[in-house]
């Protein structure tokens, strides 16, 4: 058991909490999550006055004290912007594995003791659970079509049924899928136990934001929702994938709202361990859905040659044309980092299109031109289309000028009525399962 004067913390005197940014991410020992940590700084640096200072926490399957080379890099890359603001900005380490849930309530504990408020929560760590690829289906359909099969790819392989260890000694604990542990209910565990945090951010970016990633690839078409977890899947990954997308996208929506208002609720046993515990019935934060675009990354492992076939593969894709070839994680990070940071204005401005006609919330993908320049993009989704806007053309110029999945269709309203359904069984299995998983933690720390 860790020692309480060891772990990481975070002071800040109450009337300086405005002017502190503090944003947890997970899975940020490489790849996306560690280039998201740095463009965290360069963002503020650009956009953020003297007098505010910037917290990062990042979090690693490895024990802090495994990390602190990860950390040092960070404080060095902070550095390049200069000692002044090297100086307003700190990271701290924390230790999380997405697979065990004692693990994600040992980290929202942690955080409920140590830190005043979060302003947002980036939840990018996760597993693709894949076995390996089909390579003469991978070869021949990226010689053939080479800027679809890189983005939509259709011939990585799984195995279905892989479950997690075991959490409790408690005979009634039924298996939890390992690919929807670690890339959804572990975040939505670890979201729900930190709604006090959360809940305590305001100025200057308005209430707390849960931002989930998603992938380019994620499609309800692999979805099953009485599989929910995919255990019978032979595509967990993309499954997980789509219910991220559908949880976000639904999440303020009538039906779906009495689920909702609990996974958003600040738990009494999570207040009680926080530091502010009577000042937590701030606003509730707000989820966001993002995806890094396409870049080259080791969750697919490749041997050195292939790895550099891929990235020239990315590279030409981006040159013919596809908006979401990033290649690198640094232009990834893009648009988690704009939706963290931005004001809410900003982000209120960009979902009015579709909010006036009909829509909601949009999936924000970091995408570039062909030359690299970085933006962010809205994504088309089958069942929601552009911002929830179905029945008609996309209502943004940019959206209607964007390269197409093919066989994408005009949304419909019964394909919008059918996603708003998914997310309605979707939320309601998922505040069924956690509190169900809470009850069983419950019951296994008291036996032991």
């Amino acid at each position: 058991m860790s020692n309480p004067e060891d772990e990481p913390r975070l002071q800040i005197a109450p009337e300086k909490l405005d002017e502190n940014i503090v944003v947890l991410i997970t899975g940020a020992n490489t790849g996306l999550g560690y280039s998201t940590c740095c463009r965290l700084v360069d963002e503020f640096a650009k956009s953020y006055p003297d007098t505010y200072r910037l917290t990062v926490i990042f979090t690693t399957r490895r024990p802090p004290a495994q990390v602190r080379s990860t950390r040092d890099d960070l404080t060095k890359y902070a550095s390049r912007h200069g000692d002044q603001l090297a100086s307003r900005v700190q990271f701290l380490a924390e230790t999380l594995d997405l697979f065990s849930l004692h693990s994600v309530r040992a980290l929202s504990r942690r955080l409920n003791r140590n830190f005043t408020k979060l302003d947002a929560i980036i939840l990018n760590a996760g597993w693709g659970g894949w076995s390996g690829l089909n390579w003469p289906k991978a070869v021949f359909s990226v010689l053939t079509d080479m800027v679809n099969a890189t983005t939509w790819p259709t011939y990585k392989l799984a195995k279905a049924g892989v479950t997690t260890p075991r959490q409790t000694q408690l005979a009634e604990e039924e298996p939890l899928s390992a690919v929807f542990c670690a890339n959804v209910f572990g975040h939505y565990m670890l979201a729900h136990n930190v709604m006090p945090l959360l809940r305590r951010s305001g100025k200057p970016n308005g209430p707390g934001r849960v931002i989930w990633i998603s992938s380019i690839e994620a499609t309800t078409t692999v979805f099953d929702v009485d599989d929910i977890q995919a255990l019978k899947s032979e595509a967990p990954y993309e499954s997980s994938k789509a219910l991220t997308d559908i949880l976000a996208l639904t999440s303020d929506l009538p039906s779906t709202a009495p689920w909702v208002k609990s996974f958003l609720a600040a738990d009494s046993s999570e207040s009680e361990s926080s530091k502010e515990p009577s000042t937590t019935t701030g606003p509730p934060p707000l989820n966001y859905l993002s995806h890094p675009g396409i870049f080259g990354s080791s969750i697919v492992p490749l041997i050195m040659p292939l790895w550099y076939c891929m990235l020239a593969a990315f590279y030409i894709s981006r040159l013919l044309g596809s908006p979401w070839h990033t290649v690198t994680t640094y232009l990834g990070a893009n648009a988690p980092v704009w939706l963290a940071l931005s004001p809410q204005e900003i982000l209120d401005e960009a979902e009015k299109p579709y909010r006036e006609n009909g829509g909601g919330h949009a999936k924000w993908g970091s995408s570039t031109d062909r030359l690299g320049r970085p933006r962010v993009a809205n994504t088309e989704l089958d069942g929601w289309g552009y911002g929830g806007v179905v029945g008609r053309p996309p209502v943004v110029p940019e959206d209607r000028s964007r390269r197409r999945k093919p066989g994408m269709k005009l949304q419909t309203a019964e394909d919008r009525l059918q996603f708003e359904e998914l997310g309605r069984r979707s939320w309601q299995y998922m505040e069924e399962l956690r509190v169900e998983w809470d009850r069983l933690l419950d019951v296994s720390e008291k036996s032991q």
